[in-house]
This record gives structure tokens, C-alpha cells and sequence, in this order.
């Protein structure tokens, strides 16, 4: 399959405009160049659109992808190989701020698109319209969203994967031992507390001796703290008389949810902005899929506040009626938790605010889907009773 990269030179000069009018730089991937060529057509009429690529081969859009830095990318799902949402996967996992729009010729994908943090699933032929108000809605979220330089600092993330990343360039770190890497994440949740040296060694070494379990911490702790120094990681920790004390001097996703755990709805009310920013840096289960038994309870407190304040959230966006915020903070928010009722409630009486029928009726029909296939049951009485009344008033 081939591959055609547009250079920006070769967009139309009237896509920025004597009013210098800030571009949304998107890419096309599809198999068909038929496909590509008709979409491409409906993009370039939109003034506010630069399309920087268009692609047939996926391996190619990979590997240009970090250079490109779209605001959007229109994914075909039905392709040979990797199809759209593994796609998807793989360039959200790049955390570059890019909108997923699906665009397939089949409605079979409804679900899968669903769960996966889309901003929008249009089918062929493309209505112009409706892809006019996706592209509004692109534009609506980058006003809200300041433009951000890429941190070159150290991070932790905790939320979906476990990733310890270095300063010097952003890659993730080879802790030496799985018990190294463990233990961060161990000393990460009881930050700044005095922990004894045994209440660790219960945790993490339950099957061994005391004796025996003293020494694997104190190798372990000596590894963990030169491979954090060597990769330009900053931490204090101090031990004394059998406790250790552990500080945190870098940027952590979790650290962030927790501050906004503890300020509650009041920190949600007067900085949404910032809790919202944080809230989307929840992309999963607390340390992914580490099977560590000693955070279960932290797994699913955090499980539980990500839902709480992410309703709260919602709520106020709603409130003050800012309804294009709440819903697209939902969307969000049911890619990771599809089976929450009361998201789906809230999504359809936006829908209901709006009196838009179709997205309405698009939705409630992929959330019963959700709720048939995964949880064997059919979606609450009274949100079918909120579909009648939605479709008598057409």
C-alpha cells in the first residue's frame, strides 16, 4: 500500500486566511485512496482545516505521526492488518492531544468505538454536516485547552500503565528487579508518611522472614534510589530509627488525582478547568495491570473517586450550562467506565436539551448494546421511557 505525505506548502493559502485564523491540522487513514480522495475532498472546503497527511499504510502513519502532531485523525476501522481501533490505541498511547474520529462503512463498530476515547463515529458516505459539527466540536475543545510544550522532565504514570519515565528524553525506565520497581510504587501511595520498615516488608515480601525480608528491602531500597538518580528522577527519602519517609519531586498523575480527591467538590467548583485536565489523565486501573495485592483498596478508591468527581464534573458543566463541555467530558468519561447509568443519564438529557434525535437515539442504542453484551441486561425503565418520549416528539 502506498502512502501520500501532503506537504503543507501545497494546502490551500486560503485555509489560514488574511485573518491568520488558527489551523486544525488533521490527518486521513484509509486503505481505499477512493475513500481518502472523497473525504479529503469535503476537509479542504472547511476553512478552518490543514490536512498535513493521508495514508494508506498504517506503519508509515506510525512512524510520521509524532513529527505531525494533528489536531484530529479520521480512522477507516475496517482495514487489513491493524484496523482502526488498534490504531486508535497506538496514537493515543503517544499522548499528543489528538481527537479520534472514526470513519467506516459499517455500524458493527459502534461499540468498540464506544469504548474507546473517540471523539466521533461517522458512517460512509460522510454527511457533510455532521462532519462540520465534528470539526466545530474540535475547535470548541482546543479553545478550552491551552497549547502545552511537551514536559521534558521526569513523569509517573500510574492510571492505565505503570510508567516511570526519564528526564533526559521521556523514555521509560529499566528499574533492575521487579520488587525495584514495586517498591516506588509502594512508596508513591504512602508518600509523605512515616512508614515502618516492617509494615514494607509485610507487603511486599509476606512469605519470607523477618530477618530475611530486612535485607531484601534494604538491597532493594539501594537499588530503586540509584536507578531513579541515574535516570534524573528527584526523590527525598530518609530513614530513621526503622521508619522511612518518602518524598516525591517529580510530576505524577496520581499525585494530582489525590490533591483533587482530597479538595472535593469544592476544589471541582472553582477550578473545573484544572480538574478536568486532571480527571482525563485517569486511563485506567491504578498501576494498570500489576498485580500488586497490597493496593487493592487504593485500586478501587481511586476507581470510585475517578467516577464520583467525574459525575460532579459533568454535573456543573450542566449547571451552568455548558452543555458542549459536559458532553464531551462524558464521552471521555464512558470510554473508561461504559457501565455507569447515571453518564449515560446525564449524556442523554444533554442530548435532550439539544433535542437532537439522532444523537440521541445513536447513543442510546450503543450504550444497550453495552448493557446487553457485558452485563446481560437491558438498560433501566426509565431511560427507555426518556427514548419514547424523545422519538413521539419528533
Amino acid at each position: 500500500m502506498d502512502k501520500r505525505q501532503v506537504p503543507v506548502q501545497n494546502i490551500k493559502s486560503c485555509n489560514r486566511g488574511e485573518r491568520g485564523m488558527v489551523l486544525m491540522r488533521v490527518v486521513i487513514v484509509d486503505d481505499e485512496r477512493l475513500a481518502i480522495m472523497r473525504l479529503q475532498h469535503i476537509l479542504e472546503g472547511i476553512e478552518e482545516v490543514e490536512i498535513v497527511g493521508t495514508y494508506t499504510n498504517v506503519s508509515e502513519l506510525l512512524n510520521d505521526f509524532p513529527h505531525l502532531q494533528p489536531d484530529a485523525a479520521f480512522l477507516d476501522i475496517d482495514m487489513p492488518g491493524m484496523n482502526g481501533l488498534e490504531l486508535a490505541a497506538n496514537l493515543q498511547g503517544m499522548e499528543l492531544d489528538t481527537e479520534i474520529v472514526f470513519i467506516t462503512a459499517y455500524d458493527q463498530y459502534a461499540l468498540d468505538a464506544f469504548r474507546v476515547n473517540a471523539l466521533d463515529y461517522l458512517l460512509k458516505p460522510v454527511d457533510e454536516v455532521a462532519l462540520r459539527d465534528t470539526i466545530h466540536r474540535i475547535l470548541k475543545r482546543k479553545e478550552r485547552t491551552p497549547v502545552k510544550k511537551k514536559e521534558t522532565g521526569a513523569r509517573i504514570q500510574c492510571f492505565g500503565h505503570y510508567i516511570v519515565s526519564r528526564s533526559s528524553d521521556g523514555s521509560p525506565v529499566d528499574f533492575p528487579t521487579a520488587k525495584a520497581e514495586e517498591l516506588l510504587a509502594y512508596f508513591l501511595i504512602h508518600r509523605d508518611t512515616s512508614l515502618s520498615k516492617w509494615s514494607i516488608c509485610e507487603s511486599l515480601w509476606p512469605e519470607h522472614e523477618p530477618q530475611k525480608a530486612e535485607q531484601n528491602l534494604h538491597t532493594t531500597v539501594f537499588r530503586m534510589k540509584k536507578t531513579l538518580l541515574d535516570n534524573g528522577i528527584h526523590i527525598q527519602l530518609s530513614s530513621k530509627k526503622g521508619f522511612y519517609h518518602f518524598q516525591l519531586l517529580e510530576s505524577c498523575d496520581y499525585v494530582r488525582f489525590e490533591e483533587l480527591r482530597r479538595g472535593g467538590s469544592t476544589q471541582i467548583d472553582r477550578y473545573p478547568v484544572d480538574a478536568e485536565e486532571v480527571l482525563r489523565q485517569y486511563k485506567g486501573a491504578l498501576f494498570g495491570w500489576k498485580d500488586y495485592a497490597w493496593c487493592e483498596a487504593d485500586k478501587e478508591r481511586a476507581n470510585q473517586s475517578f467516577r464520583d468527581m467525574s459525575k460532579t464534573l459533568a454535573r456543573l458543566y450542566m449547571k451552568r450550562g455548558e452543555y458542549r463541555q459536559a458532553q464531551d467530558f462524558l464521552q471521555f468519561f464512558l470510554s473508561i467506565v461504559p457501565y455507569d447509568e447515571e453518564g449515560h443519564e446525564m449524556m442523554l438529557r444533554i442530548y435532550m436539551h439539544r433535542q437532537d434525535r439522532t444523537s440521541f437515539s445513536m447513543h442510546f442504542n450503543k450504550m444497550k448494546e453495552v448493557f446487553q453484551q457485558e452485563m446481560g441486561m437491558e438498560p433501566p425503565a426509565f431511560m427507555e421511557q426518556m427514548y419514547v418520549e424523545m422519538m413521539e416528539n419528533s
